[in-house]
């Protein structure tokens, strides 16, 4: 083979090596952060999205997951985490994958807290001889509790659920979850509920002899 010839093939092979040795190997994607609310309250939702990156420029595809309460409306990036129903911690997960495969992970711990709402806040009088009454559902687990007070020994304040109030309004003994004297000096009350269902809150004055002033101020928290 003449000179030159072997000279033009040594050429290719450097240049063809040379390529080879300038190909760079692929990259997996940088998560830089997952957005969103570190602290949700039981019950609720927030949105996080996650921000990341591709060395190589290429699409990226989102896939999510939890410990604790559930995902929906997943649009890739961006996802709603809809909180449980209980206090305490909750962990959302996020891996980002490219098109060769390459792939990155990523974590967000969040803090449940507990749901707290207000019920009641009343400032009134009961006539002597009756009683106001108010209701609300409240689930198992949950805590009602609250301050009343009033200017009379005779006023009770009683917690009960439906068919206990049901009875005690038709005159026959009821089962209390709480009955406490409201006191002129105010007091603090709290009851635990066993189980779903509609209870009552009562301010009774039946036993009175004249109107009663009283305030009572309620909230329920979740556990």
């Amino acid at each position: 083979m003449p000179g030159s010839s072997r000279s033009v093939l040594l050429a290719a092979a450097v240049l063809l090596l040379a390529d080879a040795g300038c190909q760079q190997p692929k990259e997996a994607p940088v998560i830089s952060a997952i957005d969103g609310s570190r602290s949700v309250r039981a019950r609720d939702s927030a949105g996080y999205t996650c921000n990341a990156s591709d060395p190589n420029l290429e699409p990226l595809s989102y896939s999510w997951s939890q410990e604790g309460g559930r995902l929906g409306w997943d649009w890739g990036k961006t996802v709603r985490w809809f909180a449980p129903e209980s206090s305490g911690q909750s962990t959302i997960r996020v891996t980002v994958t490219n098109e060769d495969g390459l792939s990155a992970s990523d974590s967000l711990r969040v803090t449940v807290r507990a749901e707290t709402a207000g019920v009641l806040f009343w400032d009134g009088a009961v006539k002597a001889g009756d009683f106001q009454a108010w209701s609300d559902t409240v689930r198992p687990g949950y805590e009602t509790y609250g301050y009343c007070g009033s200017d009379s020994g005779k006023l009770f304040l009683m917690v009960m659920d439906d068919s206990s109030f049901t009875n005690w309004v038709a005159g026959q003994p009821p089962v209390w979850l709480l009955r406490e004297t409201a006191s002129d000096k105010g007091n603090a009350f709290s009851v635990r509920i066993g189980a779903l269902g509609l209870y009552h809150i009562i301010m009774d004055n039946k036993e009175g002899t004249a109107d009663y002033n009283y305030y009572l101020y309620v909230w329920k928290a979740g556990p």
